[in-house]
């Protein structure tokens, strides 16, 4: 096996933390990538037509060198392979992101769902951004197949299952440096409000809680990040756009405190790096963010999703400043450094190379016994 792999990388939605990722990986990594991409435009029309695009590209212009397929889940990894065969006898990854699944309550799954699946199953491992989110997609993909009894001959759930393992995103935490030696104003504590284009956000939870803060006659600034129509106009805010990697770390240097009204997320970049830039959490405690924080600081940073408690914890937040501080709190989220991350994913990459050198071995043989 070549002590450099050749990966090929294919991103149907370019952008946000999907970018974010790629771009560190191929930054850090110690294998050659190519990258394939397209921009981050409407999740469904990418989980519809990417694979058709990519195979269109691949066929036409792609010679080089592949040891290891690499997507996201953005794509039908079992339609690519339909339109290009040869791309099935190289090891493929695809790592969710996030995942389109309906929620258990939901009578019937769409076809979305099924792509899902179907990439999950044509993929030789799936990578998870966070346990959170491996144990939520296995929960809602093994429901989907319980409502679909066509399924149930050809179960992939215990195939997918096996296959499933959490590698975590590399980030780069050199923005903790930005923050030393800068102190905030002292005047009023600020909140940032990371509330970025999420249909599972809950903005009347946000409304309700800074309405309770106005009511005690709390004063706070907001920054947000992204679109943000339904959150109240009354309140003082500057939004940066979910484009600008500069704008949202400079704003997350000004602020004390990041919050989040997103119910059950895969992952949290913003968040994440908000609290590197040395932001107090206040986060809901579902989904990723008891994940990402250390138990020690749950009860100073997670609250349930109603407006009493989210206002109560602002509250708190906002008085302590910045005097409030957590040293194990950036100190937990080493393992998303670049370096560390990229080296975990290299050392799999690897591996799965060598398994799949050593099975075409061993398939070579068994054909010339046979002859």
């Amino acid at each position: 096996m070549p002590t450099q792999l050749d990966i090929l990388a294919l991103e149907p939605f370019y952008g946000g933390e999907r970018r974010a990722m790629l771009d560190n990986v191929m930054r850090c990594s110690r294998h050659r990538w190519t990258l394939l991409k397209l921009p981050p435009r409407r999740i469904e029309r990418r989980l519809a037509a990417a694979a058709n695009w990519f195979a269109e590209q691949i066929s036409r212009h792609w010679s080089g060198k592949l040891d290891i397929l690499f997507a996201s889940e953005a794509i039908n990894l079992a339609e690519l392979y339909r339109l290009t065969p040869s791309l099935s006898k190289y090891p493929s990854i695809i790592y969710f992101h996030d995942n389109q699944l309906n929620a258990p309550a939901s009578p019937r799954g769409g076809p979305v769902d099924f792509i899902n699946l179907l990439t999950a199953s044509a993929a030789t491992e799936v990578w998870f951004n966070s346990y959170s989110h491996l144990k939520r997609f296995l929960a809602l993909a093994a429901k989907l197949v319980e409502r679909h009894p066509e399924l149930s001959s050809r179960n992939p759930m215990p195939q997918i299952t096996a296959n499933a393992q959490v590698m975590h995103p590399p980030m780069d935490l050199g923005i903790v440096r930005a923050r030393e030696g800068k102190s905030l104003a002292a005047s009023n504590a600020r909140c940032a409000g990371h509330l970025h284009r999420n249909p599972r956000r809950d903005l009347k939870l946000l409304n309700d809680a800074l309405a309770e803060l106005e009511l005690r006659d709390e004063n706070f600034r907001l920054i947000t990040v992204g679109p943000v129509d339904k959150l109240g106009e009354r309140w003082a805010r500057r939004t940066i756009s979910e484009k600008d990697e500069q704008g949202q770390i400079a704003g997350m240097l000004e602020c004390g405190l990041i919050a989040s009204a997103k119910r059950s997320p895969a992952f949290d970049y913003l968040v994440t790096r908000g609290i590197l830039a040395g932001c107090r959490p206040v986060l809901p405690d579902s989904g990723v963010y008891p994940e990402l924080l250390p138990e020690s600081v749950h009860n100073m940073c997670l609250y349930p999703m109603n407006d009493e408690p989210l206002a109560d914890l602002l509250m708190f937040a906002m008085e302590a400043g910045d005097s409030w501080r957590a040293p194990e709190l950036p100190a937990s989220l080493g393992r998303f450094d670049s370096v560390t991350a990229c080296r975990a994913i290299d050392d799999r990459l690897e591996q799965l190379a060598m398994a799949a050198e050593n099975w075409e071995g061993v398939t070579k043989a068994r054909r010339g016994d046979r002859h």
